[in-house]
């Protein structure tokens, strides 16, 4: 009995986070966002505590690098912690224990480059071209059995997007994977 709870309480868990995110992608398109001036070694620092838990519980070191400039972008804090947050997760969930995860700011011909880089499983290569697309058909379950909806890049794409941004991966399988984020 406690076994089929325990599938009815992880089958609603996954069909509410897939309704937050159907519906987070209604707000993106109807509300768009308002960016202002943040800075970002206090807003990067902020997105990486709330990982720091889940990291330490797998054995994942978080790391944050920051070139001394630039020390402001504009943004919209939360939205663009959606993006980050995604990334984030979905670092932790393929790196393995003893890995490392950063979070890294520089400038780049007068562009903010964000990356997200780990020292994880990697992504095969014939799965980059359909990572970003809605309900990503090649999704697949974390190091530990995490499951996805299959929308959180989808989002982050349309969140950079938004910003006026672009965003890319490099991987390579068992070499871990670097997500880059370019905000104009």
């Amino acid at each position: 009995m406690v076994h089929y709870l325990d599938l009815i309480k992880a089958s609603c868990a996954h069909a509410h986070a897939l309704l937050q995110d159907v519906l987070y992608v209604g707000d993106l398109d109807e509300n768009g966002l308002q960016k202002r001036p943040t800075d970002l070694p206090t807003y990067l620092a902020a997105q990486l505590n709330l990982h720091r838990l889940a990291a330490q519980e797998k054995g994942i070191a978080l790391a944050l690098d920051l070139a001394p400039e630039p020390k402001q972008v504009r943004l919209h804090p939360e939205k663009f912690g959606r993006v980050l947050d995604n990334l984030l997760h979905n670092a932790l969930k393929f790196t393995p224990a003893g890995g490392t995860v950063t979070v890294g700011a520089s400038e780049y011909e007068g562009k903010v480059r964000f990356t997200v880089q780990d020292t994880g499983v990697g992504i095969p290569g014939k799965l980059h071209n359909n990572l970003f697309d809605k309900f990503n058909p090649t999704r697949r379950a974390g190091l530990h059995g995490e499951t996805t909806t299959g929308l959180g890049l989808f989002i982050a794409k349309q969140i950079v997007e938004l910003h006026g941004g672009h965003i890319w991966l490099e991987s390579r399988e068992k070499h871990g994977t670097t997500f880059f984020i370019e905000l104009a």
